[in-house]
């Protein structure tokens, strides 16, 4: 089987021949061969960084860029975004008032942190809501068929929609401190917000479902430390639901990014119709071993992930590199519902050489069968 059929087959409730393998190598790629970049995204194929998978024989599934374009259809509402003097800075003008976030490149990470966030506190929400009622999509299914053909049986790219709502907020634009205080202190205008953000993603959802993707991705950065089950329960399940719900009606797959603690997540993200978790992570960085997560998942939810940045990074060395990435492969005896990935992705500081050692782990101790 090529590395592609054996994600299909993963996806589809098959067995391949062993488990499949795929890596992030985006931020490692632009940390290690100095290529210089913003929050923008990839604007097309990035021939260096299909250069390593080819390399590697990793299939690449995120970080290609937007597969759609967003822009506003209503006049009022006007958008910029430009990096500057090692900032990016993203501004949102409309009736209802300006939205304005600022982030600053750390060259030693080689990352962009949060200065300003782009939604200050409740007031702002109005102007949010208004952006987001604005917003048009226009598929660009042409970006995605060039990874494709760059990338030949080591392309699995998943679509992906923004964040939804609580996400929006905490994850991302307001902070985990002032939107679980906005959630209780001001409900009603809280949840006009929520609405909104994911009436929009619905929309998204609605124009590009029929399109040549398999998977769908939802990169909320989920942490069950943070957005916890009452959290989702009250501000996200129903989304999710209906997200899962559309797009089983088609025939294709969800997937969702838990950049964190997955203990108890795995269950009511499974509840809700997610096939996928993507950036698994499990102990020593989260509380998990693989063992429990797959216990907690069940046998069908599929775990995507499994090594944790503390012995993939220089921090760490290649004999627990070795056992985490055993453990990880040992459950697919458990169940077959499994991918060997990074847990998010490939740390900058990981050694060349310790990425390397990857084909021969799973081909050593990833098989099915004699």
């Amino acid at each position: 089987m090529t590395e592609k059929e054996r994600v299909k087959a993963v996806f589809d409730g098959r067995t391949p021949d062993r488990v499949p393998f795929m890596l992030d190598l985006s931020h490692w790629y632009k940390k290690n061969l100095h290529v210089p970049f913003d929050l923008s995204g990839f604007r097309g194929v990035e021939r260096g960084l299909v250069d390593l998978h080819r390399k590697l024989g990793a299939v690449s599934y995120v970080e290609m860029g937007g597969f759609y374009d967003l822009a506003p259809g209503d006049p009022a509402v006007r958008t910029r975004s430009a990096t500057e003097d090692g900032v990016f800075r993203t501004e949102i003008v409309t009736p209802e008032g300006t939205l304005t976030e600022e982030r600053v490149f750390n060259p030693q990470s080689y990352s962009y942190g949060i200065r300003r966030h782009l939604v200050g506190g409740v007031e702002d929400f109005p102007a949010v809501r208004r952006y987001m009622e604005s917003l048009e999509c226009t598929p660009r299914w042409e970006r995605k068929r060039a990874w494709e053909e760059a990338l030949g049986d080591l392309a699995f790219p998943y679509v992906q929609l923004p964040y939804s709502g609580l996400g929006y907020l905490i994850s991302r634009n307001l902070g985990v401190e002032k939107t679980v205080y906005a959630a209780y202190d001001s409900p009603d205008e809280f949840r006009l917000l929520v609405d909104a953000v994911n009436s929009c993603n619905l929309r998204i959802l609605d124009r590009i479902i029929d399109g040549p993707f398999d998977v769908l991705f939802l990169s909320d950065n989920l942490d069950s430390n943070v957005q916890s089950e009452g959290l989702f329960n009250a501000w996200s399940r129903d989304y999710y639901a209906e997200v899962a719900r559309r797009l089983h009606g088609r025939g294709k797959k969800l997937a969702v990014h838990v950049d964190g603690e997955m203990r108890g997540a795995l269950s009511w993200l499974a509840r809700c119709g997610v096939d996928c978790i993507d950036a698994a992570t499990p102990a020593p960085m989260f509380s998990l071993t693989p063992a429990q997560a797959r216990r907690e998942a069940g046998p069908d939810l599929i775990l995507s992930g499994g090594i944790p940045a503390t012995v993939f990074g220089a921090a760490g060395t290649d004999g627990a590199f070795t056992d985490a990435v055993r453990r990880w492969l040992d459950t697919r005896l458990d169940s077959p519902r499994l991918i060997l990935a990074a847990g998010d992705q490939v740390p900058p500081d990981a050694p060349w050489s310790r990425i390397e050692m990857l084909p021969e782990l799973i081909e050593r101790y990833g098989r099915y069968g004699a």
